[in-house]
């Protein structure tokens, strides 16, 4: 408003109006250029330097001179322009007093006096509340609201932040009171939607910490399995099994130990075995050698006794069995030597030897 005034006293047209003294010009001049750049609602009056309306335009045209009594106060900031708070009438206006000079044997010499105003009413705290992120506005006047966005009877200072400003006239007195208000409800639902926030993602933290674990236990838990699998193989006697070795960490270096173990226990069976089979080889080679004597023995006299002796047929049969059976005897021997060293058993060679011959021993 205030640069409406100034733009409004400068302009030649209207500065040439004013010089006039004519009211109709004046007045016809100064409303048409009003009415181009004013807001419906606003305020706007011509005054001469004594105070008396000259013409007015919107809410001014029908204003009376004695609601202008504030000229008079605002006369002391001229030439500067005074601002302030005036009720007029039973509303309450922001006004801008702005004065009009021109310049008259070199001095300036006052014409008329500009009055602007635009009303504080729910539309101006509407646009104030708009303009400013949805803060409340309240209007007072010598503590009574005039205007305001909200229930100024419900207002409780629990449920609002508030911050005053003092309205003053335009000779700088108090006439009322500007509350901004801001609703601590907002804030609320701001805290109340972050603390869900924050629950939700506590919550998603938990379940990605609890899947993390698992994996990470699946990973670490799954070459143990395979190790205690593998042990069980070997207390079974399975000594070919082995683990995959993966990576580089202390399950793939304990994986690596237990493949050179099962290795060595391996190795240490097949060599225990080997020393086995050739210690019971020797011990079977033992006893068959003290075994052939007494067939080899028999085999030795009977032949002897047929070469050197004139026997007669009985005898001669008798003894040709003799060395037949110690012949006989003497291969069951071998046959069990041979049995042994392929791996079947001896007991078993024993009874097969005993019924060959039996079944192969001529009858006397």
């Amino acid at each position: 408003m205030g640069t409406i005034g100034q733009l409004l006293s400068r302009m030649p047209d209207v500065r040439a109006a004013f010089s006039t003294g004519d009211r109709a010009t004046i007045r016809d001049t100064a409303g048409e250029v009003w009415d181009k750049v004013s807001q419906p609602g606003t305020l706007f009056v011509i005054c001469d330097p004594r105070g008396a309306i000259i013409a007015g335009a919107g809410a001014g045209a029908v204003m009376a001179q004695a609601e202008l009594s504030f000229i008079q106060q605002a006369s002391a900031h001229f030439p500067q322009q005074a601002r302030g708070f005036e009720p007029i009438g039973s509303r309450l206006y922001q006004v801008v007093v702005t004065p009009v000079y021109v310049a008259s044997n070199g001095s300036d010499v006052l014409l008329n006096v500009l009055v602007s105003g635009i009303p504080v009413d729910a539309a101006l705290a509407k646009e104030l509340k708009a303009n400013t992120g949805g803060s409340d506005y309240a209007f007072y006047l010598k503590n009574q609201p005039v205007a305001a966005t909200l229930d100024v009877s419900r207002i409780d200072a629990k449920d609002y932040y508030q911050f005053s400003s003092t309205l003053a006239d335009l000779a700088g007195n108090p006439i009322g009171e500007l509350r901004v208000l801001r609703s601590f409800e907002a804030a609320q639902s701001r805290l109340s939607a972050l603390r869900m926030r924050l629950v939700v993602f506590w919550v998603l933290a938990m379940l990605a910490g609890i899947g993390l674990t698992y994996l990470l236990a699946r990973r670490l838990l799954r070459p143990t399995e395979t190790l205690d699998v593998a042990a069980s193989e070997i207390a079974r006697g399975n000594y070919d099994i082995r683990v995959p070795v993966q990576g580089g960490d202390e399950i793939a270096r304990l994986s690596e130990t237990f493949n050179g173990m099962c290795e060595s226990i391996q190795k240490a069976r097949e060599d225990l075995i080997r020393q086995e089979r050739i210690s019971t080889i020797g011990r079977l080679s033992t006893s068959i050698i003290h075994d052939l004597r007494n067939p080899l023995a028999a085999v030795y006299g009977g032949a002897e006794m047929l070469v050197d002796s004139d026997l007669s047929p009985e005898q001669t049969k008798r003894l040709s069995g003799n060395i037949y059976n110690a012949s006989r005897q003497i291969q069951d021997l071998l046959q069990e030597l041979a049995s042994v060293t392929q791996g079947r058993d001896r007991k078993s060679t024993r009874l097969n030897s005993s019924h060959v011959k039996r079944s192969r021993m001529p009858s006397s």
